[in-house]
């Protein structure tokens, strides 16, 4: 992935000594990504804030978003989902401490050489790791990932409670972290989430009447930080609402009774350019598959983006985008690299911008989810991690 700085033409991306034209870019607020960092590390202190930023930040730029983080005094941990993205964030430059969450898919020796904090949930690995650590005189980093009602990863109470008491005698295994990830903090009803939090506040007891203090606990994501107070422990995860977005519209109402202060601002703004225009008559189609028939005179103009982007098929027929502070809508079927709107009765030329996703009512990363049937966090995180990312 190339990012470009800001004096860059925002369509101009430079490959291999070569220019290659993309019409289509994503525009990252800085200040609105630094004001969301600041609004919950003011409510979290004194416990560590940890941003996460796996899969490409959540579409915003793997690369830009770290630098923003390692130059953050507020940001105390970044989190990432595989070994490779900490491997490629290291070789970046990127200084702070890099958790693992959920893959590790890279080399072990590079993990603990390169001071990167390990999820665990496996027997053989961790012993791997002890050995690793030990060739390297070196320990391992890890944060133990216990299953409390998700059953994705991570083990179980009982058997939770068994391997840490076994990796607290490893040598060369440093449990940093012991952590577990809720299934529905979103939501209004927090009984699920308070029963998670009972059996992750029951492995605690067990493993320090046992002597075992483990000096981060984490369990909070994004909607429980803001809904659920008893959560917090000494680190929490941010993740889709350091990006300005709400995991959900209940989970939004919660925080303003919360925090009535609290606010996030959203980062990502999605442009293109009019690469041509047409008028065409009455009766004519748009399109594939015939989806979309026009019922008088109407202008046509085309955008340079489609699903290759990441801009959704869904949106056929019902999104819409911003052109010259106008709304105006999809008509036809959204293709593989270009899209048709109507701009009919508008003043409006090849070369203009237009916004396909931004902070603006019709073309926000929620409006966009419930015209495909999905969620934000899909809307945001499929965009093409090519098109070039600009701080701003």
């Amino acid at each position: 992935m190339v990012f470009l700085d800001k004096e860059k033409t925002p369509e101009r991306l430079i490959e291999q000594n070569k220019e290659i034209i993309r019409p289509t870019w994503i525009e990252i607020d800085r200040a609105a990504f630094e004001h969301n960092i600041m609004s919950y590390k003011s409510i979290v202190k004194p416990a560590l804030l940890a941003p996460v930023i796996k899969s490409n930040a959540y579409g915003h730029g793997i690369a830009p978003i770290a630098k923003i983080c390692d130059q953050h005094e507020s940001v105390d941990l970044i989190c990432v989902v595989s070994l490779s993205e900490a491997l490629l964030l290291r070789s970046q430059g990127i200084k702070k401490p890099i958790l693992v969450l959920s893959i590790v898919d890279g080399d072990l020796d590079e993990a603990i050489a390169y001071d990167i904090d390990l999820v665990v949930y496996d027997l053989a690995m961790a012993l791997e790791l002890n050995h690793i650590g030990s060739m390297l005189n070196k320990k391992a980093q890890v944060h133990v990932k216990v299953d409390t009602g998700l059953s994705r990863l991570g083990l179980l109470q009982g058997e939770a409670i068994t391997f840490i008491e076994t990796l607290h005698h490893l040598p060369f295994i440093n449990i940093r972290g012991m952590f577990t990830h809720f299934a529905s903090s979103e939501s209004t009803d927090q009984t699920y989430t308070n029963q998670q939090l009972e059996n992750f506040n029951f492995v605690i007891q067990q493993i320090e009447a046992k002597g075992i203090v483990i000096p981060l606990k984490h369990t909070s994501c994004s909607a429980a930080i803001t809904a659920n107070l008893g959560s917090h422990f000494t680190m929490v995860r941010a993740g889709i609402g350091m990006y300005g977005l709400w995991s959900s519209d209940e989970n939004k109402q919660v925080t303003k009774e919360n925090y009535p202060q609290f606010s996030l601002r959203s980062v990502l703004t999605w442009k293109t350019r009019v690469i041509h225009i047409k008028e065409i008559p009455a009766d004519s189609y748009v399109g594939y598959d015939l989806t979309y028939q026009a019922d008088k005179a109407t202008r046509i103009a085309t955008l340079p983006v489609g699903y290759w982007d990441g801009y959704d098929r869904g949106l056929s027929n019902k999104g819409k985008v911003l052109i010259n502070n106008h709304l105006v809508p999809i008509v036809g079927r959204v293709a593989m690299n270009l899209t048709m709107i109507d701009v009919t009765g508008l003043d409006v030329a090849v070369g203009n911008e237009v916004t396909l996703l931004g902070n603006h009512a019709g073309v926000t990363a929620d409006d966009m989810a419930r015209h495909c049937g999905t969620i934000n966090y899909e809307v945001v995180t499929r965009i093409n991690p090519l098109l070039p990312r600009i701080i701003r």
